[in-house]
């Protein structure tokens, strides 16, 4: 006998997003549901129970929302998308909340900028890289 479900299922997909960069995400909307067709109304979700009491979240959107809006910013689009523009090179989420319960989430990594100036950045960006390979390295010498 199939356990009924508790909680509803968490989608997660992740994108990789310098500062400056912008990402479209859009759900289908009709007429009759200004939130958007299977989102979520801002009713319906407590921000607080989400992300805790001291939350940075951004403002509910179409069912979406920006988990760190000091980080990047959720923008309404046109025909049912919303634009999220990462300010900060650090982690963020923007979450998808359905009518259903269930929850979508986009992972934002963001890499730092560097250059692989060092063994710390990366190493050398056109050099060799070293061999920490003891072994081989006192066969080849």
């Amino acid at each position: 006998m199939a356990s009924a479900q508790t909680n509803p299922p968490v989608h997660a997909v992740a994108a990789y997003l310098l500062p400056g960069m912008s990402i479209e995400m859009r759900i289908p909307v009709i007429s009759t549901r200004p939130s958007g067709y299977f989102a979520a109304t801002k009713e319906m979700i407590n921000l607080d129970k989400q992300f805790g009491a001291d939350n940075n979240a951004g403002p509910f959107i179409d069912g979406f929302v920006v988990e760190d809006k000091r980080v990047g910013e959720l923008t309404k689009g046109t025909e049912g998308a919303v634009i999220y523009t990462h300010k900060k090179a650090q982690k963020n989420s923007i979450w998808f909340f359905a009518y259903s319960g269930e929850r979508g989430v986009l992972n934002i990594v963001s890499v730092p900028i560097h250059d692989h100036s060092s063994i710390v950045q990366g190493g050398p960006a056109y050099g060799t890289y070293f061999s920490d390979d003891e072994e081989k390295s006192a066969t080849t010498t």
